[in-house]
């Protein structure tokens, strides 16, 4: 009887700790609709240029959320407002949850995911030593959305490569309740559309082309 209340004291503990930790990633960020459905091991690329975006994830108890776009543009420099000296949360004057973890997003882990590399998926190109930070209001009653049938919106500010983003709830109480994952985060990295590479590579074919035709004729003549 002794070991079935353990068992049973340890699978609550268990189940109250990863309520817990899901908490902080129970908000995310999508490049495309597809993708919302996927399993991204990295921040996703928004290529092409693109301003849209999609986000799901459900709502955190017990009122509606108000959903935030957390914009991170790169530093070549530690002279960012977020920097090895500074706190993202307390910058943007937020006060995360008790059950939330205050030390996500790190700066260090930020830095890996703009710049990609071993542990951060494939290498992107950015690099920077800090970040400056802003925050956008998206949304006054997040309501929660399936993964499924994301909710889509417009990229908030300027957007520009290297630019990362990160979303994230607030409660009526004013306390951040849940942080998008890396996984689920998102980098703008304007990488061109599979149809303007197939017109450069058209482009290139005829320069070429046009290149074997005059050497033809200088052989011809010659």
């Amino acid at each position: 009887m002794k070991r079935i209340l353990i068992s049973g004291v340890v699978m609550l503990a268990f189940c109250l700790a990863s309520g817990r930790a899901a908490k902080a990633d129970d908000i995310h960020l999508c490049a495309t609709a597809a993708a919302c459905s996927g399993n991204a091991g990295s921040v996703q690329l928004l290529s092409g240029g693109a301003t849209t975006a999609f986000v799901y994830g459900k709502l955190s108890s017990p009122t509606p959320d108000t959903l935030w776009i957390l914009v991170l543009t790169p530093v070549a420099n530690n002279s960012g407002s977020w920097n090895s000296g500074t706190n993202v949360w307390q910058l943007l004057g937020e006060s995360p949850a008790a059950t939330f973890n205050v030390t996500f997003p790190n700066l260090n882990a930020a830095i890996c995911n703009l710049e990609g590399g071993s542990g951060c998926g494939t290498p992107t190109g950015f690099s920077a030593q800090s970040f400056n930070v802003q925050d956008f209001q998206v949304g006054t009653s997040w309501t929660g959305a399936m993964d499924t049938s994301p909710n889509s919106f417009t990229l908030p500010g300027t957007p520009a490569a290297g630019d990362m983003y990160l979303a994230f709830t607030e409660n009526s109480s004013g306390y951040v309740t849940a942080v998008s994952p890396w996984s689920s985060s998102l980098l703008s990295a304007n990488v061109p559309e599979p149809s303007s590479l197939v017109l450069l590579g058209v482009g290139l074919l005829g320069v070429g082309l046009l290149g074997l035709v005059g050497l033809g004729r200088k052989l011809i003549t010659a």
